[in-house]
């Protein structure tokens, strides 16, 4: 009986490990992002024409700054390319907002996407999770932003799939694609820039 005893306690003490980011990466995937290399990964979706995009990459700044960046909308216009606006359409809960994201792409032209953005935390890891409200672009768009700590800083897993109108399949696929990982740039390097700002 001592000895179960012993055992729940320590079961207690030490809880079983959460799941990370990182365990979705290969020993030289893991090399790459370490060395400072953003890490992309493509996933065909069954009868999508377009893959699941999961980007990684490490931020020199904490989840908390991170978080701060993306909840800024007003701002996100500054330093996200080719992005013209993201108005707030509604706000039903603090954690909850329907954004009007409104970009410029190449070949296509000016267009606007509606979303609504729900954040959650695990632990301490902040999720964004995303789906579409409203779009002349696409008839899918899911995604999902997972910011974990590493050290003082962060790990970001951002994925995100699109299932386009049929006309834009072929024509915007490779734009598209490389906006999703300019994207994470950009998130990345103003979520440094803010956290080391004097």
């Amino acid at each position: 009986m001592r000895h179960l005893t012993l055992l729940a306690s320590l079961l207690l003490a030490f809880p079983a490990f959460a799941a990370s980011v990182l365990d979705d990466l290969s020993a030289d995937q893991l090399s790459s992002l370490n060395s400072g290399t953003m890490v992309v990964r493509s996933v065909d979706v069954p009868g999508g024409p377009w893959p699941r995009l999961i980007v990684y990459t490490k931020v020199a700044a904490p989840v908390s700054a991170v978080e701060g960046v993306f909840r800024d909308y007003a701002g996100a216009s500054s330093y996200i390319p080719n992005l013209v606006s993201a108005d707030v359409l509604a706000h039903p809960s603090p954690d909850i907002y329907d954004v009007k994201y409104t970009s410029k792409m190449p070949l296509v032209g000016q267009t606007s996407n509606t979303v609504r953005n729900t954040y959650s935390y695990d632990g301490s890891a902040l999720v964004v999770s995303w789906n579409l409200l409203e779009s002349g672009m696409a008839d899918v768009s899911t995604g999902e932003l997972r910011v974990e700590p590493d050290g003082t800083g962060s790990i970001i897993r951002y994925t995100n799939y699109v299932k386009p109108k049929s006309s834009l399949a072929v024509i915007a696929k490779s734009a598209a694609l490389s906006e999703v990982k300019k994207t994470v740039a950009a998130i990345k390097a103003e979520s440094e820039r803010r956290a080391n700002k004097p």
